[in-house]
């Protein structure tokens, strides 16, 4: 266990980890790939807490519903904010890729250098092959 999960209470794991889900979705929202990495970190270290959180995620649990009632509402909203943003996450991510190969298609067939390769598929600039024989 690392120092910071064992000192941080569920207040901090839980906002920590809420803040680097949303940190993640804004990036892809406004599709910012430099903005990735640092959010994917951010992510990382905030996971990292979790696991090492004293008990586990069991240990997380049992300690926010020991928690006052005020605390520990804010504790399963933080929790539930982070698992809605990362379902959302998963399919930006999605969608993302989904955009990417359609972007990377479309410069492909675009390209001037774009031919016809021997076996009658059409060949790419980038390298790859478009189309395969049917």
């Amino acid at each position: 266990m690392n120092a910071a999960g064992a000192a941080a209470g569920p207040m901090a794991v839980l906002t920590q980890l809420q803040a680097a889900v949303d940190a993640f979705g804004q990036s892809l929202q406004q599709l910012r790939p430099d903005q990735l990495e640092p959010a994917l970190f951010e992510m990382q270290q905030a996971l990292d807490s979790l696991n090492h959180y004293a008990g586990g995620f069991e240990g997380l649990s049992r300690d926010i519903d020991g928690l006052p009632a005020a605390q520990r509402e804010q504790a399963r909203a933080l929790l539930e904010q982070a698992r809605s943003g990362h379902r959302l996450n998963s399919e930006l991510l999605q969608l993302a890729m989904q955009r990417n190969a359609a972007m990377q298609s479309y410069v492909a067939q675009e390209s001037a250098s774009a031919t016809y390769s021997p076996d009658g598929g059409v060949q790419s600039g980038l390298g790859g092959q478009l189309l395969g024989k049917y």
